[in-house]
């Protein structure tokens, strides 16, 4: 769901975009509910404003579940972990927020700081 079609090979002759489509016509048809999750370690913008757009649909058959795969040390790098926090309130909020602040001055519980060791 994170993929686009311009991000894949030529020689691969393959459609990421495609495919989705594809399956969100079927369930709409079939009157089943959508879920997906992502194929790639991404944690990059374009990665998440794709499942998002993905994630909606005129039609009424939008997603009604995502899954998050690749939940490791990598994804609590500090930018890497704004990112995803970003995409979740997106995800929840019906892609209506675009982006977190820079700073937290509102004291959410959704900053997550570097946390020393206790020895």
């Amino acid at each position: 769901m994170e993929m686009k079609d311009r991000e894949q090979p030529d020689d691969a002759n393959c459609s990421p975009e495609g495919l989705v489509h594809q399956v969100k016509t079927a369930t709409r048809i079939a009157g089943a509910e959508l879920a997906g999750e992502n194929a790639l370690e991404r944690y990059d913008r374009d990665a998440y404003a794709q499942v998002l757009l993905t994630s909606h649909s005129d039609s009424g058959n939008g997603l009604a579940a995502f899954t998050f795969l690749r939940l490791n040390k990598r994804l609590f790098d500090a930018n890497n972990w704004r990112q995803l926090v970003e995409f979740v309130r997106s995800m929840s909020e019906g892609g209506r927020r675009q982006r977190l602040s820079d700073s937290d001055s509102q004291g959410s519980d959704l900053y997550v700081g570097h946390i020393k060791e206790i020895q």
